[in-house]
Formats: C-alpha cells, sequence, structure tokens
C-alpha cells in the first residue's frame, strides 16, 4: 500500500506531496506518520496504524485492540522483558512484606492475632517497624552526645598536657574511629 500512496502523491498537485519527514527510512525504529490524505484513502486508519503489533477494531470487527504476534522491535521486546521482571519482583516483595507482617510482634510482645485481617497486620507491623525506627535514632542522638563530650574531654586533657588529641587517645586505649 506505501508504494501506491506514493504514486499517487508524486502527481503535480503541490498540495498531495509527501515532506521527506513523513518517509520511513530504513533504520528508523520510529512508525510511520500518516498525512490527511492517507488517511482519506484507507478510511480504516486508526490510532493503532503504524504499529505493528495492534490490530484496529475495524479490522477485527469490533473487538479491542490485542497484540498479535510476538513484537520485532528489539527495544520493545527489552522493556517487555523488563516489565516482566519488575512484575515478577514486586509479586515477590508483597508477598515477603505479608510474611514480615504476620511475624511481626504487639509493642507487649505477643503476636499479633490471626484473626486480624491482613491490613491491619500490616498496618501494625508499620507502626512498630516505625517504633522501632524511632528508638534507634533517638539512641543515635544519645550516643553522638556522649561521643561529643568525651572527644571534648579529651581535647581539654591534650591541650593542658600540650600534646596532640590522638596521643590522649591512644592513651586510653581508642582509635580514631572510636
Amino acid at each position: 500500500m506505501p508504494s501506491q500512496t506514493l504514486n499517487q502523491h508524486s502527481s503535480s498537485d503541490p498540495g498531495s506531496q509527501i515532506s521527506s519527514s513523513d518517509l520511513i527510512m530504513p533504520s528508523s525504529p520510529l512508525p510511520t506518520r500518516n498525512t490527511a490524505a492517507d488517511v482519506n484513502e484507507t478510511k480504516t486508519a486508526t490510532p493503532t496504524e503504524g504499529f505493528p503489533n495492534e490490530v484496529s477494531k475495524e479490522a477485527t470487527n469490533g473487538i479491542p485492540n490485542e497484540p498479535s504476534d510476538q513484537p520485532t522491535n528489539p527495544r520493545l521486546i527489552a522493556l517487555q522483558a523488563k516489565k516482566a521482571n519488575l512484575e515478577a519482583k514486586l509479586a515477590a516483595l508483597k508477598s515477603e512484606r505479608l510474611t514480615l507482617a504476620t511475624r511481626t510482634k504487639l509493642p507487649s510482645g505477643l503476636a499479633i492475632p490471626n484473626e486480624w485481617t491482613n491490613e491491619e497486620k500490616l498496618k501494625q507491623a508499620l507502626l512498630s517497624s516505625n517504633a522501632v525506627i524511632k528508638e534507634h535514632i533517638a539512641l543515635l542522638h544519645r550516643y553522638n552526645e556522649i561521643k561529643d563530650v568525651g572527644q571534648g574531654l579529651m581535647g581539654l586533657i591534650a591541650e593542658t598536657r600540650g600534646v596532640r588529641v590522638v596521643v590522649v587517645q591512644e592513651e586510653y586505649g581508642m582509635g580514631e574511629k572510636d
């Protein structure tokens, strides 16, 4: 059909000529663009025109668009494989999330009741996790405050003795990362 369209457009009528941007280059991965003349000639042009893996509703007698054979575009194949991989990972993560939620304990230390719905279990697991995270952050703040006081004291000791702080740390058995 493209050769017929080209022949019809090669007439002397200047309004029916195809611009060079409408022609498909052999290495071009993009679908063809339809001109207004192409739509009028074919009368079955649809938004799926130019996509080889989709069939128009008119061509299938009103059945919605469905992919036909396997795609031939390598980029499309790679994207479909990536999508399938991500969907599999998502399903695995949802399963793991539910498993972890059922193993979570209440703040009292008791197990979550089996009568609770999965949504209630997930909500409680999230609350318990947030409580643990907040406790860890509070402990880290406390540790950093104590460490700052200790380093300040070692700095004062080093200053009064006239030595470097590293010497005082070695004297008390502390390394640079302690």
